[in-house]
């Protein structure tokens, strides 16, 4: 069985962690993920907020595509949620890479 020991910094302390072979093939996973430019921690909804900042503009321009019907919104109770791949795809339909 693999384990690995690894030292983390906890607020200033370095503490040994042992890291079993699930956890090991856990690490392996999400980096994978991150290499190929996928978040595996992110949220496939995001606020009208998040949004704005993942796409680096002004609230106002989500509002904006989303009344002019070229993003979809999902409401939940109060809250507006756009889904993270329909941003992606609004980017690529614009010609810029995220």
């Amino acid at each position: 069985m693999s384990r690995a020991i690894i030292l983390a910094d906890v607020n200033g302390v370095r503490v040994p962690l042992l890291l079993d072979a699930d956890a090991l093939a856990a690490i392996g996973a999400a980096l994978a993920e991150q290499r190929h430019g996928r978040d595996p921690l992110a949220s496939p909804l995001m606020t009208i907020a998040e949004a704005a900042s993942y796409l680096r503009c002004k609230r106002q321009r989500i509002d904006d595509l989303l009344c002019q019907r070229r993003l979809t919104r999902i409401k939940e109770g109060r809250r507006t949620l756009i889904q993270r791949d329909e941003l992606e795809r609004h980017l690529q339909r614009q010609g810029r890479p995220r």
